[in-house]
């Protein structure tokens, strides 16, 4: 099982007179699922969503699991069509090597590969937890972030 836990997201890049209704994806397996939008968040805002996302994988081969990728989309909700923000990607491989199969209240830099002249920018900061409990392993709690003025930023490669 994957739970992830999309707590908030700050300093996010749209104009200054802009505001955006942020939503996130996370796609995992050909899975989507969604957090819902917040509402006219600005640059200088921080949406808060503390929303539980879980995916249970069944019978699905180890090699399939093991080259698996959990994608996270930060997107402003548009009434046609939601327009990305930010994106990031974890193996799953990575975050089961991780103390207790679990990366707890860290902030994600995110950027937006769709936007070919600003590729590397930084685009939104989203806070999250990830567990992954395979059979036989004992699940870790995603509790509230009992240290929240440390941040723990995790950049892309």
């Amino acid at each position: 099982m994957i739970h992830v836990f999309v707590e908030q997201a700050k300093n996010l890049k749209i104009d200054a007179e802009d505001k955006v209704d942020p939503i996130v994806q996370i796609n995992f397996l050909g899975v989507r699922k969604f957090t819902p939008a917040q509402e006219d968040i600005s640059n200088n805002d921080v949406a808060i969503w503390d929303e539980h996302i879980f995916f249970e994988p069944k019978n699905k081969e180890v090699e399939e699991l093991e080259n698996a990728k959990v994608e996270i989309k930060l997107m402003d909700k548009g009434f046609f069509k939601d327009v990305l923000i930010g994106y990031y990607e974890f193996d799953l491989n990575y975050l089961y090597q991780q103390e207790n199969h679990a990366m707890l209240h860290k902030w994600i830099i995110m950027s937006n590969p769709e936007d070919e002249s600003n590729f590397g920018d930084v685009t939104a900061q989203l806070k999250i937890s990830i567990t992954v409990t395979g059979a036989g392993d004992e699940s870790v709690p995603i509790e509230d972030d009992p240290n929240p003025e440390i941040e723990v930023i995790i950049q892309p490669p």
